[in-house]
């Protein structure tokens, strides 16, 4: 139980993607993604140097909620500029590389997942902060990085 008190905002995250990767926010999906969420940290918690990571992160509720509620408007927002490229036969599959301006290792990591759950972009690889994204977009890096995303975890993501 202390594990899901410590590590609630970061259960509450992993719930939130538990139900957009399922498609669905319905009570069981919801529970289903706390339960799976509620093990995982626990699991974690309980492997070398799982504990010392987890216990690294500090997120601003607010925050989170804001951040999440911006990865939403990206995803719907890109799913409609995918099904644009796509009718129009305008994909262009391309590494970009991107350099962020954050340094916390947990703002790069939600960043870099963010990124992945976003049509057409995916995160390949990272060093540092620097980023590999595979994107479907033709030319247009500004697609692939939303500012206020980048923002929201500046100011929520605390080392």
């Amino acid at each position: 139980m202390k594990y899901i008190i410590n590590h609630k905002i970061f259960i509450l995250f992993l719930t939130v993607i538990w139900c957009i990767l399922c498609g669905s926010f319905s009570i069981l999906t919801v529970a289903q993604g706390f339960l799976f969420s509620s093990f995982a940290v626990f699991i974690s918690c309980h492997i070398p140097g799982g504990a010392q990571f987890l216990h690294s992160i500090n997120i601003s509720f607010f925050m989170f909620i804001r951040f999440i509620f911006i990865l939403f408007i990206d995803i719907y927002s890109s799913t409609f500029s995918i099904f644009k490229l796509i009718f129009t036969s305008n994909i262009s599959p391309r590494l970009v590389p991107i350099k962020t301006t954050l340094n916390n290792e947990w703002s790069i990591f939600f960043l870099a997942n963010a990124i992945t759950l976003t049509p057409g972009t995916v995160t390949v690889n990272r060093k540092g902060n620097k980023l590999l994204i595979l994107t479907t977009y033709p030319e247009k890096s500004d697609k692939i990085i939303n500012k206020e995303l980048v923002k929201a975890l500046r100011k929520g993501v605390k080392h």
